[in-house]
């Protein structure tokens, strides 16, 4: 049988796929049909590799996440299978990776933006390529609609901090309407005093 290896590579990121034609549904001798192994490598963490299971968790949860986050939403998403988790971390990203064997910790991942972007990167030349005759096993993105974006970035706090600011600015106003102002009166009283000083040095 022909083994294939094919890699993505971005600054911060490196996705290797190895697999073979599936000769069952008439791949060429260059198309990977059947995924046999994977590994990435992401900068500073350690080598990640499993199952096509696995790769389906990673890409389902990466992409809508980093998808989300373009459009100004920051939510946490989680795997059918919940293999892999990703959540905001301030102003990164936590990754959080579960193990299938048992008596193995959870792995934990940061990403600043260009770490994340670079990965969605690798995952997305994957998904794209067609080198791989592969059906992976998550939902496509179907586009998001205005109403959800508005709804998912408001913030009630920002909200309610307006409310206030225009209750202030309305209670201030009036304030200004109400109150009389002594701007004549105190113009027309310098001039009389003005005319008595005239008068005396006369």
């Amino acid at each position: 049988m022909i083994n294939l290896s094919y890699r993505f590579e971005q600054d911060s990121a490196s996705l290797q796929i190895a697999g073979m034609p599936d000769v069952s549904n008439g791949d060429s001798e260059d198309t990977i049909g059947i995924l046999s192994s994977w590994t990435l490598k992401i900068i500073g963490s350690p080598l990640l590799e499993g199952e096509k299971e696995h790769l389906d968790n990673l890409m389902e949860v990466i992409l809508q996440y980093s998808r989300s986050y373009v459009s100004g939403i920051k939510q946490t998403f989680i795997s059918n299978k919940k293999f892999v988790i990703i959540s905001p971390f301030g102003i990164s990203h936590k990754l959080l990776l579960n193990s299938t064997q048992q008596g193995v910790k959870p792995l934990e991942i940061i990403l600043d933006d260009s770490e994340l972007s670079d990965l969605t990167r690798c995952l997305d030349l994957l998904r794209y390529d067609p080198r791989f005759n592969i059906r992976w096993d998550f939902n496509q993105e179907k586009p998001f609609s205005k109403k959800y974006v508005l709804n998912s970035v408001s913030n009630p706090k920002n909200n309610s901090n307006f409310f206030y600011a225009l209750i202030i600015f309305i209670i201030t106003s009036a304030l200004f309407i109400f109150i009389p102002t002594n701007n004549k009166f105190e113009i027309r009283e310098t001039t009389n005093n003005s005319n008595l000083l005239l008068e005396k040095s006369d």
